[in-house]
């Protein structure tokens, strides 16, 4: 079998320092101290202990951990690489802290060189020198799954094919395809943190800030769950799939939606579908399957409102924030030295640039997708290479990306526009309807010029994609479409263009007609609204089901992305709107409409005869379909005269509440043993101490209110013995991050 072959040299002097010091608390099963760069008195490491590494071979006494580091491939260590290192070790083993001398690199050696080298060290007083080479440390990488884990930077470094199943293989192949250079990958207290979360409770959020790097950390712990678990990875684009790709006779699945609730902007129909689905992730994880969201913090905070959190727990339980003013300074350092001297800059530019990247790294503003782009010569052909370009580069560096793109050539431009205006996809080889080709020509562009630049920007502005549906072209990082929607707030012209050439199905994804408050959204100006309103009306006309789901995204767009002016004119436009809101109407987690309809009360763009209508539905669903919310809901009883608001809460009082019996007991009947007890009746609770808050005036409530909880709680405890097993997730391998810092600047073979 070829020996396992890992290309270390990528490393660097400090990665591999960390590297080494994982493998050797790993395999030697000892906790090893790491000691400071610059104080560490000849010792990266050491440990005070036993090593058997065969049987009738044992170590003892004091052992020294010392690292050498070579960026040249195949290098082979000679006795004239050491020899600084000899005298340290006799200084060492005067103080006896020196009993095992363990040489640990990355570069091999002949036998000849194996044994001065062992010599010399020997005759400076250590009782026994191993040599731990390339050859050893890969071994013991390929042997041991927690230390690839912990490290998983080791992914791209070497042969997939090696660690992974065949099948696997094929899978990670084309997973590949869109995720971040894992060579340069660093495994960061957020990394640690997602993966304990994900290892404890089978589920992890991640949300953050734009370019904090929430992909990078899902796709480590994708491998790692390819690698540990022996997991099928899923990586899908939207909720509804979770279900069309769910095995149940795959042992382990990891599923990873990135952007979970919106790319760019919230999308509330994203999370409507999140609700539907909730109680399903439940049975998936308690089966050992894994859950992995992404999303932008702005997002999130906007979508959190509208999650049904009680029918999934965890998704507050198991939130990671990432916050990369919470990333070390030493995360930051490695963070941009990987990406620096793993870019394609050469290295003539690198050589100038290294003075500057300690400030980089400490900048309050940078982030990984900074060091990405630093390391890029497509993103710094027009830079500058001094302190005040490299600081704006920095502090500014959407103004920069901008900028950049603004400078490319018709062609580039016109790539970028078709892929924001598909929704940040498209699909590959590229077929055009005839409405983007005129969108391409009036931005200067061609099809065949088009699809050259998909291929020029490769790379570096966009990556090829290999999804459950088919191959993609996207953006290398979200952050550029942020850049695209910036440069038309600055174009009138292109403004119009992008209007005329996008369906408007899209446009209610990416637009608002005013400035809404929805943050990255292109602003239309009013002169567009009747243009807009006659698109919309033409859009959701006609019967059946297509028109129920078309008028639902239009009352999204409507309540969320529209001002005041607009929904007016739209109003008085649509003429169908007010009856097709009574109809589709319901205060639920899965619609628009009820929202809608209440603005448009407080508006007074509401007919009476509508809202008598909706008035009437309020009562049918607390009445006929026990809706327990709607009785304490005080936007509901907007929708209320004031003599209908008294005979409803009357009946309430003469009719729902002695019958609560046979609500609780008809819930106990919907009731299925893959899911949670707890939560199915979360619901229910949650009502009945909203309705006791609302009213505690009611005479005899609190009795009510405290019968349903105790036979709710009798309930569940009584199912949940029956259905009592252990969690399906256990408990984290994660070493420790060992201590950092010193004074070795990290940046110092960047250009080597």
């Amino acid at each position: 079998m070829t020996p396992p072959k890992y290309d270390l040299h990528l490393l660097g002097w400090h990665s591999f320092q960390q590297l080494c010091m994982a493998v050797a608390s790993t395999v030697l099963g000892q906790t090893v101290e790491t000691f400071l760069e610059g104080n560490d008195g000849g010792r990266d490491g050491g440990f005070k202990g036993t090593w058997s590494p065969h049987p009738n071979e044992v170590y003892a006494g004091e052992f020294v951990i010392q690292c050498k580091f070579t960026s040249r491939r195949d290098h082979n260590l000679t006795l004239s690489d050491v020899n600084g290192e000899l005298e340290k070790v006799r200084r060492l083993v005067a103080k006896g802290k020196c009993d095992v001398y363990v040489l640990m690199t990355n570069a091999g050696w002949t036998g000849d060189s194996n044994l001065k080298i062992r010599l010399a060290f020997e005759d400076a007083g250590a009782k026994h020198v191993l040599l731990l080479g390339s050859t050893w440390i890969c071994e013991k990488i390929q042997l041991n799954s927690d230390l690839r884990m912990n490290v998983p930077r080791l992914y791209g470094l070497g042969d997939l094919s090696q660690i992974l199943d065949e099948r696997r293989y094929k899978q990670t192949k084309a997973l590949l395809t869109e995720l971040p250079d894992l060579s340069k990958l660093v495994v960061t207290g957020t990394y640690r943190k997602a993966l304990q979360a994900l290892q404890q409770h089978g589920f992890v959020l991640l949300v953050g800030e734009p370019a904090a790097g929430k992909t990078t950390i899902a796709s480590l712990m994708a491998m790692c769950a390819m690698d540990k678990w022996g997991s099928l990875v899923l990586k899908l684009e939207r909720p509804e799939q979770i279900r069309d790709h769910w095995n149940t006779e795959e042992a382990s699945q990891f599923v990873w939606v990135d952007d979970a609730f919106g790319a760019m902007q919230y999308e509330a129909d994203l999370v409507m579908e999140w609700n539907r689905i909730l109680p399903a992730l439940t049975t998936m994880i308690r089966g050992g399957h894994r859950i992995v969201l992404t999303s932008r913090d702005y997002i999130y905070n906007s979508a959190r409102r509208d999650l049904k959190k009680t029918a999934f727990p965890l998704m507050e339980e198991s939130q990671v924030v990432i916050d990369v003013k919470e990333l070390t300074s030493q995360e930051k350092s490695e963070i941009l030295y990987n990406h620096v001297k793993l870019g394609n800059q050469p290295q003539r530019v690198r050589t100038i640039l290294k003075e500057f990247l300690p400030a980089v790294a400490a900048h309050s503003r940078f982030a990984p997708e900074t060091a990405r782009r630093l390391g890029s010569v497509e993103f710094t052909k027009a830079l500058k290479i001094d302190q005040k370009n490299i600081d704006e580069f920095v502090a500014k560096q959407e103004r920069w990306l901008v900028e950049t793109m603004q400078g490319m050539d018709d062609e580039s431009q016109a790539a970028l526009a078709l892929l924001y205006m598909k929704h940040g996809a498209i699909e590959s080889p590229v077929s055009l309807s005839s409405g983007e080709m005129q969108t391409i020509e009036r931005l200067g562009g061609s099809q065949a010029g088009c699809i050259r630049a998909l291929e020029s920007l490769r790379g570096s502005f966009l990556q090829m994609a290999d999804t459950a549906d088919g191959r993609f072209w996207r953006y290398k990082h979200p952050t550029i479409g942020d850049a695209f929607a910036l440069i038309l707030a600055q174009s009138p012209e292109h403004l119009q263009i992008f209007v005329d050439g996008t369906p408007i199905e899209r446009l209610m994804e990416l637009v608002t007609c005013g400035n809404a408050g929805v943050q990255n959204a292109t602003i239309l100006p009013s002169s567009m609204f009747a243009e807009i309103a006659n698109r919309c009306c033409e859009y959701v006309a006609g019967e059946g089901d297509m028109e129920r789901t078309r008028r639902g995204r239009l009352y999204s767009f409507l309540q969320r992305r529209t001002n005041d002016v607009f929904l007016d004119i739209y109003s008085k436009t649509d003429g169908k709107l007010h009856s097709s809101l009574v109809r589709d109407f319901a205060i639920n987690l899965f619609t628009r409409s009820s929202d809608l309809a209440l603005r448009l009360l407080r508006q007074g763009l509401l007919p009476e005869s509508a809202r008598e209508a909706i008035s009437t539905k309020i009562r049918d669903f607390v009445f006929d379909h026990d809706e327990l919310g709607h009785i304490y809901d005080n936007e509901m009883q907007e929708f209320f005269t004031s003599h209908e608001r008294e005979d409803f809460y009357s009946d309430v009082q003469k009719h729902v509440l002695p019958d609560l019996d046979r609500v609780r007991k008809s819930l106990q009947e919907s009731y299925c043993y893959e899911n949670d007890p707890d939560n199915h009746f979360s619901d229910f609770i949650d009502e009945l101490e909203g309705i006791y808050a609302a009213f505690p005036e009611w005479p005899g409530i609190e009795d009510v209110v405290d019968t349903q909880r105790r036979r709710v709680d009798d309930w569940v405890s009584e199912v949940s013995q029956e259905r009592y097993e252990e969690p399906a997730v256990g408990r984290s391998d994660l070493i420790r991050p060992s201590a950092t810092g010193g004074g070795r600047n990290i940046f110092d073979d960047v250009d080597l």
